[in-house]
């Protein structure tokens, strides 16, 4: 793959590129959005928002909230002509990450983390980013590994190849066993079964709901603002990949209580069709395995013409400690 940089030398040297520090707490405008974007189908979203803490499908972007934050290079392109700079106009593929202890809404923190490398697949041009996030204390939050398309236009010519190094070749983010016992859903995660479904009703993902989850002041706006997203190549709006998530995210936590994947909870969630405004889809979820250490839960996201959206799993630690 040809570098972005003169060229010459092995590019892989210059990976990981340690990003600058970005500081919280998350926008309350930001978190409001994710309440009212839910429409119909947020009540345990709505009940975590009552209560002033940040919901799970909202710690999938803390490490778009440190790209986004990164100074920005006036001579890098946009991926949106005249659109805003950040994240903008890119699409994510892949989260894998742990949610360590809950973050209260307006609770300061600090998000560091690295560029790790960069792919070309299909004359597409793939990022891939870790972060990690803590407390002005010292409580650990979060760790994220994020996978994204850098733009969605396809760059004609552009050859496959890596810099850095492959997502496939990192250390992914893993459940953690030590806040397990502080769960408050603990008991009715016991009561789940092997096979048991949840979910499985339609959500009509209107233009509405996007414009309120990403709101006045968005921070990619292909997912709200139809114009922008045909400078970045969509046919219109796309929901974005956590608004996306929520919805399937949702019926677990209507089973088990608002605050269940709070507590160590690990997820490895895949984005394989954009959402278009005003397009329904299915959120399911199946319980795929329960033992005595954990639970894990299938997701899936289907749209209504039978393409799949988004697929995952999210893995609950119910054990003291981990087993390993």
């Amino acid at each position: 793959m040809p570098p972005r940089e003169q060229s010459g030398g092995d590019m892989s040297a210059a990976w990981p590129k340690i990003l600058k520090e970005a500081r919280g707490p998350i926008r309350a405008d930001k978190l409001e959005g994710a309440a009212a974007g839910m429409g119909d189908w947020g009540e345990a979203t709505r009940q975590l928002h009552a209560q002033g803490l940040v919901p799970p499908d909202m710690l999938t972007g803390l490490t778009l909230f440190l790209l986004s934050s990164q100074p920005k290079d006036p001579a890098r392109p946009q991926a949106i002509p005249g659109g805003s700079g950040g994240v903008a106009g890119g699409v994510w593929v892949r989260e894998r990450f742990t949610i360590h202890q809950p973050l209260r809404a307006d609770e300061p923190f600090v998000v560091r983390g690295a560029s790790e490398g960069c792919h070309v697949h299909k004359e597409r041009r793939y990022g891939t980013t870790s972060s990690s996030t803590f407390t002005l204390d010292g409580r650990q939050i979060a760790d994220n590994l994020t996978t994204g398309l850098l733009s969605y236009k396809p760059e004609p010519g552009l050859a496959d190849g890596i810099e850095g190094r492959s997502p496939e070749d990192l250390p992914a983010p893993a459940p953690d066993w030590r806040h397990a016992a502080a769960n408050p859903s603990l008991e009715a995660l016991k009561t789940l079964v092997e096979g048991e479904r949840l979910g499985g009703y339609p959500v009509h993902v209107s233009l509405g709901l996007m414009e309120a989850r990403d709101t006045k002041r968005p921070d990619n706006p292909i997912h709200s603002d139809p114009e922008l997203a045909k400078r970045a190549g969509l046919s219109k709006p796309i929901a974005g990949g956590s608004h996306v998530l929520a919805f399937a995210l949702e019926p677990i936590l209507m089973r088990l209580g608002s605050q269940a994947l709070l507590y160590g909870a690990n997820f490895d969630i895949r984005w394989k069709s954009p959402v278009y405004a005003d397009l329904v889809m299915v959120p399911s979820v199946r319980v795929e395995a329960c033992s005595l250490d954990r639970v894990v839960f299938a997701l899936e996201a289907l749209l209504e013409e039978g393409a799949v959206a988004m697929q995952g799993r999210v893995t609950v630690p119910i054990g003291a400690a981990d087993p390993a």
